[in-house]
């Protein structure tokens, strides 16, 4: 089980991530949204796309992670373990994403796509809310950073939306990113 400590830090980097969301895209248009920087990154669309679809498939890791057995791991070997994850940088390839979590043109509009990625958050909410597991047992291995445990891979659903936020802040600084009409 998590302690209540580790469950409010998830459910407030969960709610913080959501709003810097919310305030990356905010004002933008769909003219906007679809304007693409470079011929290989994605529009503003495209990543609001991507993190309404990965929301609910990295909860879906966590409860799949969930079916291995529990493992015993002591305070230094956690501890070692979360300085590896704050240590190791992700490389910021363009575009990187399992095929699934991809744009593929499932959202006819911003609006759609922020309403997709709300509803996918609050089943995250609600899942850190009310979860009764030992998320802390339990592991799923990250492609950079190795294993996970179920809880780390939680509150990185949230550091994975601020991370594109930020994309998305940058996009709208490039020059040539359409004016308001």
């Amino acid at each position: 089980m998590i302690t209540e400590r580790e469950r409010e830090t998830a459910l407030a980097l969960l709610a913080r991530s959501r709003q810097t969301l919310l305030d990356a895209v905010e004002g933008v248009t769909d003219a906007q949204a679809r304007w693409r920087p470079l011929a290989d990154r994605w529009t503003v669309l495209e990543y609001v796309e991507h993190l309404a679809v990965s929301d609910d498939a990295l909860m879906n890791l966590v409860r799949r992670s969930l079916e291995s057995p529990p493992q015993v791991e002591t305070e230094d070997e956690r501890r070692t373990r979360e300085k590896k994850i704050r240590e190791t940088p992700i490389p910021r390839g363009v575009n990187r994403a399992p095929d699934g979590l991809k744009p593929a043109g499932r959202f006819a509009s911003l609006d759609e796509a922020v309403t997709h990625f709300l509803a996918a958050r609050e089943r995250t909410i609600e899942y850190a809310s009310n979860t009764q597991e030992d998320l802390r047992r339990h592991f799923a291995t990250h492609p950079v950073l190795g294993p996970l445990d179920a809880y780390q891979w939680l509150v990185g659903n949230a550091r994975h939306v601020e991370t594109h936020a930020g994309h998305i802040r940058e996009i709208r600084a490039m020059d040539g990113f359409p004016a308001q009409p």
